[in-house]
C-alpha cells in the first residue's frame, strides 16, 4: 500500500512538473545586419577646420545606403558657398561591424575624380551608438594644399 501511495504521489508530481513547462511560441527575430541597421538619413551640423580655422555648416544631410549586410555607401553632402562650394562625394563600400545598436566603420581611404574633373581623397571613420551616427573625415579636394578635417554627429531622421 505504501508503494502504491508513493508511486501515485510521484506520478502527480511528474504530471505537475510537465504542466508547468511549455514550449514558447515566441520566435527570436533575426538580428538586423550591421549595414542595414545604420542605413538612413542623418541631418545635423558639421564642423570643419583647415589649418586651425574652424567653420560650422548647419543642417547638412549625410545619407548612409546599405550595399549588403556588412557594407555601406556614405554620401558626404555638398557644403560651403560658391565659388568655394564643395560638391557631394559618395564614399563607397565601407565595412560596418558590430551588433545590438553599436556599430563601427574602420578607417577607410577613398580616392577618385569627380564629374567636375577635380581629384579628391577622403579618409573616413565612423561609429553608430545610442541612435547617433558619428562621421569623422579628412578631405583633400582639388588643388587644396591642406586637408579639411571634418566631424559630424546626428540622429537618424
Amino acid at each position: 500500500m505504501k508503494a502504491i501511495k508513493l508511486l501515485s504521489a510521484m506520478m502527480i508530481m511528474a504530471f505537475g512538473l510537465f504542466g508547468f513547462s511549455s514550449c514558447s511560441d515566441d520566435k527570436d527575430e533575426p538580428a538586423t545586419p550591421a549595414a542595414r541597421s545604420i542605413a538612413g538619413t542623418y541631418e545635423g551640423d558639421m564642423t570643419c577646420s583647415v589649418m586651425g580655422s574652424e567653420d560650422v555648416f548647419e543642417d547638412v544631410t549625410f545619407t548612409v545606403t546599405a550595399v549588403d549586410d556588412s557594407k555601406v555607401n556614405i554620401t558626404l553632402p555638398s557644403f560651403g558657398n560658391p565659388p568655394m562650394q564643395l560638391p557631394e562625394i559618395v564614399v563607397e563600400n565601407l565595412s560596418v561591424s558590430g551588433s545590438d545598436g553599436t556599430y563601427s566603420i574602420p578607417e577607410t581611404v577613398s580616392e577618385g575624380t569627380l564629374e567636375n574633373g577635380k581629384a579628391y581623397k577622403v579618409t573616413l571613420t565612423g561609429a553608430y551608438a545610442g541612435d547617433q551616427l558619428t562621421i569623422n573625415f579628412n578631405l583633400q579636394y582639388g588643388a587644396m594644399p591642406m586637408p579639411m578635417i571634418c566631424s559630424f554627429t546626428a540622429p537618424k531622421k
